[in-house]
């Protein structure tokens, strides 16, 4: 029997995915010769960097408690056609577009090959999330059972503070530094969700201006911390800033104003059904954005673009969202979509 799926974790993803594209358009202008400068949309990436994959990952682990006491080993072997499948073939699809466009991208990438044989180990892109998930999902499958995931929490706290001042490889960093939101989703639960978010009128705008007052500070701190160099960031140095130890209150603010929004939309209105259209179709919007917005934002600016960088978001934007969405619609009739790892 397929599972029921939840209105507001559907929505929670559509917003979140939303929050992928525009920070991936932001990036890549601000990595390109037109993003020399651009300090706001600097300040605007840093700060959807600061929550959007902690969001992820929470939203990842919520309901992985309950699948896992349900059926472990059906949940383990899932795990080869929506992780593992994905990940090969979409991080090869991709690396193999990077390599064929050459200095026409904005980082040119290495050898093909030995790229591509070094996937099980060194992801690429923004593939990194799925493979840091698959491995996430493994340790649950072995450690919920055994331990619970109180204890999981605890783990995936302590590996958060030890990666924060021990130096490690920087696959192992990204993995380390997100275990403790898949596990707080875990800890938590759809139930435990729920009881975060039912607060009445009062509550709710009281933890939204404390959650926007966090999201400030966290932002002032940047500016303090980087000052005028702040304008020159590359997006990897920005979201390395946004993922140290001292903005973990910022990304739970975050990620409670995401939830929130999701769990307040009516499912029936046209926001919040469009969130939810969004969120059940997360992987494909998820493994082909970026070809569109990298795609498009090349064409643009070979042919000339003079509009500056906030204009050329609006494009970059919808053909992140649109052109998979397309192409999913596309080959769901056909049947591919579980080969195409959608």
């Amino acid at each position: 029997m397929a599972q029921q799926r939840i209105g507001w974790i559907d929505r929670a993803r559509g917003l979140g995915m939303a929050l992928v594209v525009v920070g991936h358009a932001a990036g890549g202008l601000i990595d390109s010769p037109l993003g020399g400068g651009a300090a706001g949309l600097r300040w605007m990436f840093f700060a959807i960097y600061l929550f959007h994959m902690p969001l992820f990952f929470l939203l990842s682990g919520l309901l992985v408690a309950e699948r896992i006491a349900a059926d472990r080993c059906g949940f383990l072997r899932g795990l080869l056609p929506s992780v593992v499948w994905p990940y090969f073939l979409w991080s090869t699809v991709q690396f193999s577009a990077i390599v064929a466009m050459g200095s026409l991208v904005n980082r040119p990438a290495g050898a093909w090959l030995p790229t591509v044989l070094a996937l099980p180990w060194r992801p690429v892109s923004q593939f990194w999330f799925l493979y840091a998930l698959f491995w996430m999902h493994l340790l649950a499958g072995l450690l919920l059972p055994r331990v619970g995931k109180w204890a999981v929490l605890a783990l995936g706290i302590g590996l958060k503070l030890l990666v924060a001042f021990v130096p490690v490889d920087v696959t192992i960093k990204l993995m380390a530094n997100n275990f403790v939101w898949y596990a707080l989703g875990g800890a938590l639960g759809t139930a435990g969700v729920d009881r975060v978010l039912a607060l009445g009128r009062g509550g709710a705008l009281a933890m939204g201006a404390l959650a926007v007052g966090v999201l400030g500070v966290t932002l002032g701190f940047a500016f303090h911390a980087t000052g005028a160099g702040f304008a020159q960031f590359s997006s990897p140095e920005l979201a390395r800033l946004a993922w140290r130890l001292g903005t973990v209150p910022a990304a739970l603010a975050g990620v409670w104003l995401v939830l929130k929004l999701a769990a307040s939309r009516p499912a029936n209105g046209p926001v919040g059904a469009a969130m939810a259209a969004l969120g059940r179709r997360t992987m494909a919007v998820f493994v082909l954005h970026v070809l569109f917005i990298a795609g498009l934002r090349i064409v643009l600016v070979r042919l000339g673009w003079a509009g500056g960088v906030w204009p050329l978001m609006v494009p970059l934007v919808v053909a992140g969202i649109a052109g998979p969405l397309v192409v999913e619609r596309m080959v769901r009739p056909l049947g591919l979509r579980r080969v195409l790892g959608f």
